[in-house]
């Protein structure tokens, strides 16, 4: 039977929150082992003994990696480039699906050209995962090496082209790539021609759903932390603040991925809003603290009431006002 009943994809994610809902989702689509790990060091350390120990790790191939790209001591990033680069990485082409908040075009384009098979941006539904992983798994385009790089063709021609022809469209500076077929052992195994039916993408998302009754509790852990990170903020001296911005940063990155999953897109707005704030470019002055704050409490105020979706005329105000705000700091402080 076709589909991922015969696949093992290992989730890498240090928020255990997400790390569980990808796992769940993923088991609901018929995965048949599903392996979540807090950091890309774990990921490395799994992978290396699925390599030299599979019966004693109990998994025999990894088909597919699902990434956060943020994460502490190594990130998507560099565990990318570790299974694509390194002599111990157990398949140099194993699809590879990047995970993040950042979903800028300058972080998109930059995951492309570290090999990624695909980006996968918070938030996220249950129907994006089943697209973007399920390209990911049947992307047949070839990998290319250069000195420099080593993954899926970029161009993603899919038409087949002899080398020499292939070389001959490559500019005059990267000549010297090689390029590869992708191994077809994960395709044949999901099956030519698989799709995932509207039911069980509906099931999923119900498992989805059901995970979004914790987020109040999961928000109100995140802004604590804020509130802890603000409050030792403003009674440091300004060299030390940046550090305590970082942190902060950090868990506006959380929660603008967790709010939009979760049916809380106002969450999502003021959280992407205070970590553009708090960007290392950023000088940490009284005036920059005192919109941070105005940025908390709108937090906490939008949990406190619990309130869902967009949140009508009162949370249109709220983000008309902190766009306002953030328009005439940005004015008067950074672009003087």
């Amino acid at each position: 039977m076709a589909g991922l009943n015969r696949s093992s994809i290992l989730v890498v994610d240090d928020n255990i929150d997400i790390r569980g809902i990808l796992c769940s989702v993923l088991r609901e689509f018929g995965c048949e082992h599903v392996v979540g790990v807090s950091s890309g060091s774990e990921a490395i350390e799994l992978l290396t003994s699925v390599k030299r120990h599979p019966a004693r790790v109990g998994i025999y191939e990894i088909d597919a990696v699902i990434s956060d790209w943020v994460m502490p001591d190594i990130d998507g990033a560099m565990l990318l480039r570790w299974i694509r680069r390194h002599h111990d990485s157990p398949n140099r082409y194993m699809p590879f699906l990047m995970l993040s908040a950042y979903s800028d075009e300058d972080r998109v384009e930059k995951a492309r050209d570290l090999g990624v098979n695909g980006f996968l941006a918070k938030p996220f539904s249950c129907e994006t995962i089943a697209t973007y992983l399920l390209d990911a798994m049947m992307d047949d385009r070839h990998y290319v090496w250069s000195s420099d790089y080593f993954g899926p063709d970029r161009r993603r021609r899919t038409e087949d082209v002899d080398e020499e022809q292939r070389q001959s469209d490559v500019p005059q500076s990267e000549k010297g790539v090689r390029f590869f077929p992708s191994p077809k052992t994960v395709r044949e195994r999901v099956g030519k021609g698989f799709e995932f039916d509207a039911e069980t993408i509906r099931e999923a998302q119900r498992e989805l759903d059901q995970w979004s009754e914790d987020f109040v509790d999961w928000a109100k852990i995140h802004i604590d932390e804020l509130d802890r990170a603000f409050k030792d903020c403003a009674k440091a001296e300004k060299r030390v603040r940046r550090r305590l911005l970082d942190s902060i940063n950090h868990q506006a990155h959380e929660l603008r991925g967790l709010g939009g999953t979760f049916g809380y897109p106002l969450v999502t707005t003021v959280s992407m809003s205070l970590f553009d704030l708090t960007l290392g470019k950023i000088d940490p002055t009284d005036e920059c603290l005192s919109l941070v704050k105005t940025h908390i409490d709108t937090l906490k105020a939008i949990v406190r009431e619990n309130v869902r979706g967009e949140g009508g005329p009162i949370g249109q105000e709220l983000v008309q006002e902190l766009g306002e705000m953030n328009r005439d700091f940005r004015r008067r402080f950074v672009n003087a």
